[in-house]
């Protein structure tokens, strides 16, 4: 493949992995094998991905604030432990195989899979939780420690905690979610360029697909509402569990 179609494949997956990760989760998991593709080391093509992961979250935050259904406030409490946990996810994925991590993460949004499914009243409706605020904090710090590290699948595992322990809806669930993400995103970026892990060419490419994609899947979550979402996330999930313990299993 000529490197022009390799880019206009990159921008197409970019599309695919935006609308992805804003309205479920999951792209990485379509970009991280197309930026090996075009010959970046796995290495790169993770901390490369990370350029298009804040590129999308930007401007599906903004939808999102646009829309009225993000809670700035309540996003900045939360990205504060998710961003600590992140630099310490960055400085592992420097050094670390993710292997074991991966089986552990899929086997969790497994369980993720069968509540989506068999209880839907725990995505789509609004509750009151009472969670202690130190128990957040580790909640959201340990996300953000998987998230700096591998991304690949946090989304979910942000939908769960925000969904599950908080009690948000699927959309406001969302619109938090991109913010968190797009706090922490912007530190492990500088902290991947500092290493030499970034292809710029390549990312900023794959970052625009995912700007478009980002775009389109916060103007879906919105006007569909979460019960559509919540057909989505549980597509995403199955699927996205079952491809990370293959890789991780057979890689």
């Amino acid at each position: 493949m000529s490197s022009y179609l390799s880019l206009v494949a990159v921008f197409l997956v970019g599309v695919a992995a935006g609308f992805l990760n804003v309205t479920a989760g999951g792209g990485s998991l379509l970009s991280l094998p197309m930026l090996v593709f075009t010959g970046l080391s796995l290495p790169m093509a993770n901390a490369t991905n990370r350029i298009s992961i804040f590129s999308q979250n930007t401007v599906a935050t903004t939808k999102f604030y646009r829309s009225g259904v993000l809670s700035v406030r309540e996003a900045l409490s939360l990205a504060l432990p998710a961003t600590i946990g992140s630099v310490v996810g960055t400085s592992l994925a420097i050094e670390l195989n993710p292997k074991v991590l991966q089986i552990s993460i899929s086997i969790l949004i497994s369980v993720m899979a069968f509540l989506l499914l068999l209880k839907p009243s725990m995505w789509e409706k609004e509750r009151s939780r009472d969670v202690p605020r130190p128990a957040l904090f580790l909640i959201f710090f340990g996300i953000g420690v998987y998230g700096g590290f591998v991304q690949a699948g946090v989304g979910f595992i942000f939908l769960w905690a925000l969904s599950g322990f908080i009690g948000h809806d699927l959309v406001r669930s969302n619109a938090l979610k991109v913010a968190v993400i797009l706090s922490y995103t912007s530190i492990s970026v500088a902290m991947f360029a500092a290493k030499g892990l970034l292809d710029l060419k390549v990312g900023l490419v794959l970052a625009c697909g995912s700007m478009l994609g980002g775009y389109l899947g916060a103007r879906f979550a919105v006007s569909k509402g979460s019960r559509w979402v919540r057909w989505m996330v549980a597509g995403a999930v199955i699927v996205s569990a079952f491809k990370m313990m293959s890789q991780a299993l057979y890689s």
